[in-house]
Order: structure tokens, then sequence, then C-alpha cells
């Protein structure tokens, strides 16, 4: 909002200084109001816009001071500012529409979970008072379960401990960039998902690479910097060599060709795009394409793991009931 507010401003010509001096008047700033202060100090003092952003806001994306610095250079900071608001708008609703997506899967997995532990730690210790001494006489598989409960009855207090420190520690591990770079890398792998990660990634390069184009960017310097936004490995290296091939003089479609990982639509696309002059908006258009086919994959996704939570979920729920019935079955075979 914040962002939004200044781009407006400026597009309505309203001097920088002045502009950021009025935000600091808005009500709903307030957790923003220092930051604000050392925009509008270090710009009083000489500094550049894009470096006073980063400086008060280090925790925005950094394609947002791109953008910032194509505006200074070509006069349309405004313009930029409503571009790089514009991708952030996709970012959130992109992490919005995931988290959205995976509320039901985890709730049943938690559900479904909270539901053994119960068993487990509830139910079983009771019924294996009835065979106390006895558990040999029983089959495999519920003898395994009645112990397995009377386990985790017995220690409850280490097994709520353990859950609360994974869940902390899962949180804190997080926070950690590197951790969640291997994760990214480990989801890569996977049949499903790593495609899917790969479309939103390429929708996410065309769309940034399109805007600095836009915004009066060279091709070179839009290619480093769209580059900065992509987080997957395999990507991040092969569009390294797209951009020493094009300052090699190669064109763009003929060196994203070479990578073998654009579909032949998005690479027609970019030729079409480079012999009309249009490059900009055909990304664009790649971008659209990516996203839909993004989309499309993450539905999929999702279809196929709601009935695998539920059936995990049932298989594991349906054996234990399956082994204590077993057990009550043999209860007539043992000598109580």
């Amino acid at each position: 909002m914040l962002m939004e507010q200044l781009a407006l401003l400026l597009c309505a010509g309203i001097p920088l200084l002045s502009a950021v001096a009025s935000l600091r008047n808005q009500p709903h700033i307030e957790t923003h109001l220092e930051s604000l202060r050392l925009v509008e100090r270090r710009l009083r003092g000489g500094e550049s816009f894009t470096i006073c952003l980063e400086a008060g806001f280090p925790g925005l994306p950094g394609y947002v001071a791109q953008l910032a610095a194509a505006g200074e250079a070509t006069g349309r900071l405004g313009q930029a500012l409503q571009d790089a608001v514009a991708q952030m708008k996709y970012d959130l609703a992109v992490r919005q529409d995931m988290r959205n997506s995976l509320t039901y899967p985890l709730i049943l997995m938690l559900a479904g979970a909270t539901a053994v532990l119960f068993i487990f730690i509830v139910v079983v210790p009771r019924f294996s008072a009835m065979l106390k001494g006895k558990l040999d006489q029983l089959p495999f598989i519920s003898r395994a379960v009645i112990e397995l409960g009377v386990a985790l009855n017995e220690a409850k207090l280490a097994v709520f401990l353990l859950a609360l420190g994974l869940l902390v520690g899962g949180m804190f591990l997080w926070r950690d960039q590197r951790v969640r770079k291997k994760l990214r890398e480990l989801l890569d792998r996977l049949p499903l998902i790593g495609e899917w990660l790969l479309e939103t990634e390429l929708a996410r390069w065309a769309t940034m690479l399109s805007t600095l184009l836009l915004n009066g960017v060279d091709l070179i310097r839009a290619l480093h910097f769209a580059r900065e936004t992509v987080y997957l490995d395999r990507l991040y290296q092969r569009l390294g060599n797209v951009t020493k091939l094009v300052r090699t003089g190669k064109p763009l479609s003929e060196a994203i060709s070479s990578q073998e990982i654009f579909t032949p639509t998005a690479i027609s696309l970019i030729q079409v795009g480079e012999a009309s002059g249009a490059l900009a908006s055909l990304l664009k258009s790649m971008a659209d394409l990516y996203n839909n086919a993004a989309q499309q994959r993450m539905k999929r996704f999702l279809i196929m793991l709601e009935p695998i939570s539920i059936l995990f979920i049932g298989t594991v729920i349906g054996g234990i009931v399956a082994a204590i019935m077993l057990a009550i079955t043999s209860v007539n075979q043992v000598s109580l």
C-alpha cells in the first residue's frame, strides 16, 4: 500500500521529496514511520531514491530497487514503482493461493494425526490391560500396536515436548534462507511439483524482464536483473548462460532455445517479439502462458493430494482398528 500510494503521488506530478514527506501523515503507516523518515532524511542529503529505498526498506523484494533505478534513469519513477507494485501483488496472490489451497489437506493431516495419537495414547492402553501378560500369544500386528500405544501413553510428556520442539524448530529453520533453498532444491526434483515450480519461476522471470524492458532498461541489464528474481538453481544457471550468449551478440530467442528449458511456444513468441519490435509485450504474453500452466498443474496436484491424504490417514487408522479387532477375535484363544 505504501509503495502504491507513493507511485500514485509521483504519477500525479508531486515532487519525490514532497511525496515521501506526505506519506508520513498517513494513519496506517505507523509501523513504517521510521523507515520513511530515514528515506526522507537521506533524500535531503542528496542520495538517489534507489539507495534511500534500499536503506529504509531492506525487506522489499530486490526487483523493487531494480525498477526504481530504471525509473530514475529514464525519468519514469512513478510508472516504474507502479510496475513494481503490480509484481508485488502478483507474488502475494501466488502465495495466498498456495496457502488457501493447502489449508484443507493440512487440516486433514493434522486431524488424522490427532486421531491416531488419541487412539494410541487413550484407547489402546486401556485395551492392553485386558491382555496384560498375554501379549506374546497375540498376532504380531496386534502386539506391535498395543506395545506402541502403551509406550506412548507412558511417555506422553516426552511426546508432547518432542512435537513442540519439532514445531518450534521447523519455524526457526524456515526463516533460514539456506534451509529454504535446500527445500526448494528437494521439491524441484519431484515429478509434478518440480514442473510447477519451474513454470512459476519462468512466469516471474518473463514478467520481470517485460517490465524492465518497458521501463527503458537495456536487454543485457534487464536479463541480469530479471535473473535475480529466480530462486531455482537449475534455472538460475541456465538464465546466466542466456545472458552470456546475448552479450556475445546472439538473439534472445536463439540463446534461450540453446538452454532446452523453454517450451517451443515460448521460443516462438520471443522470435515474433524480436522480429516485430514488441518483445516486451510478447514476453508478458509468455508469462501469462506459464502462469496458466502453473495454475493448472497446481490444481492437478491438489486434486491428487486430497484423496492421497484421506487414503493415507484411513489406512493408518484402519490398520490400528484392524489390529485391535484381530486381538479381540484372538481373546477366545488366550487363557485370561
